[in-house]
């Protein structure tokens, strides 16, 4: 985890990095309607991801020793992540038919869109699965390297947006190849029998994780999907909102993904040998995960100020605010998905997430057209704050009592 903590530390500072050029090369309002078109897109990579980050990987660490299982595994996956691509963009070409926003800058869109090619095939549960963490991390180093890294040389003013846009789509694209033929050769999957059985089973395993992730994401882009939909809201306030939303984002994967990503294989793995000793080692590492989140968002709402101007600069002076609100988030995040994906899923009760995640995401969308009228860009921020302390409650409540039974 400490290895992978300081890959990742270097992967997400390349976007840290980039962001005080961004911002004050395009400007408030431009990184505003850049971010609402990136909240859009967001919810495509879903649909495409669909959860087997979580599932597939949990597959390949159960069965890493299985040859021919591991290669069923990874071409049923693909195959599948093909054909949600291609229903994702048709469901995009649908609801651009009908939504302004898309219809007013359809290339932004459409050059952000195109980073989901990258998704489809960039094997990353596959790596997970194998806790080939080092080489994953890398290859995540240099898609922020081209994608975003090199933005520094090529924007320069507002009317370079596509560039931003389009760059890390095409670094996706190009690495996600990349890794894609980098695992077939390296572990041998060139050949499988994939059935129609297989593909099902992987479906059928994905599905209540997939709902979950849907519902979980959901609740945390959908305020500022949310809040661009209110007449009244300007790319101004989006901006203003994104600028706090991309540096918590950033401490969130500085802090959360190395822990998630680290501990989940070898979580599943305790749990498949035995419920009892999974459960015990669930138990040490809570601790520690839990006391680290809450060092993590004191220092955050401390640190507010400084990385407001630092990172955004003077014309972002009202994120300082916003920022230390979302502040709270670290704990509640890292505990949630703590509950939650190690868990729940490690646990094998993935069958309430689905419920977990849907209740939740009606609280939060129900919060955010209640809140934003009154409170505005805060209104967004108290509703994802609610919504993940509710995750908190209930999936933490539901692997209190099931694992009374164990």
């Amino acid at each position: 985890m400490a290895s992978l903590s300081l890959l990742q530390i270097a992967n997400y500072l390349i976007p840290i990095i980039v962001i005080p050029f961004i911002v004050r090369s395009l400007g408030v309002e431009t990184v505003g309607k850049v971010s609402y078109a990136q909240n859009i897109i967001q919810y495509f990579t879903i649909l495409i991801t669909f959860g087997f980050d979580y599932s597939a990987t949990r597959q390949i660490a159960i069965y890493k020793d299985n040859h021919e299982k591991v290669k069923e595994i990874f071409w049923s996956v693909i195959w599948t992540k093909v054909l949600l691509l291609i229903i994702a963009f048709i469901i995009f070409l649908g609801i651009s038919m009908f939504y302004g926003r898309i219809q007013e800058d359809m290339p932004l869109y459409l050059s952000l869109f195109m980073v989901n090619i990258g998704f489809t095939f960039f094997p990353a549960w596959l790596f997970q699965g194998f806790e080939d963490m080092k080489t994953m991390a890398i290859i995540n180093f240099l898609i922020k390297l081209f994608g975003t890294g090199l933005s520094v040389f090529f924007v320069t003013s507002p009317d370079d947006y596509l560039i931003y846009a389009s760059m890390p789509s095409i670094a996706y694209a190009v690495f996600g190849f990349y890794a894609f033929f980098y695992v077939i050769k390296k572990y041998d999957l060139r050949h499988a029998n994939v059935t129609k059985e297989s593909i099902i089973e992987q479906n059928r395993l994905t599905l209540p994780i997939f709902l979950n992730t849907f519902f979980t994401t959901f609740y945390t882009i959908a305020n500022l999907t949310i809040l661009g939909l209110f007449p009244s809201v300007g790319d101004d306030v989006l901006g203003y909102y994104s600028g706090a939303h991309k540096i918590i984002m950033c401490i969130l994967m500085v802090t959360s993904m190395p822990i998630h990503i680290a501990v989940f294989p070898s979580i599943s793995r305790k749990f498949e040998e035995s419920k009892k000793d999974g459960l015990d080692y669930f138990k040490k590492m809570a601790k520690y995960i839990i006391l680290a989140s809450i060092a993590i968002s004191i220092l955050s709402f401390l640190f507010s100020p400084l990385l407001v101007k630092i990172l955004l600069g003077n014309e972002f002076l009202q994120s300082i605010p916003l920022l230390r609100v979302f502040s709270c988030l670290p704990f509640l995040v890292i505990t949630a998905s703590l509950c939650t994906v190690q868990g729940l899923y490690g646990l094998g009760f993935q069958q309430y997430a689905p419920f977990v995640g849907l209740s939740v995401g009606i609280v939060c969308v129900l919060l955010n057209l209640w809140l934003i009228p009154v409170y505005g860009m805060y209104g967004a921020a108290y509703s994802w704050i609610i919504a993940q302390a509710l995750e908190i409650i209930i999936s933490g409540g539901i692997v209190y009592i099931k694992s009374k039974h164990l």
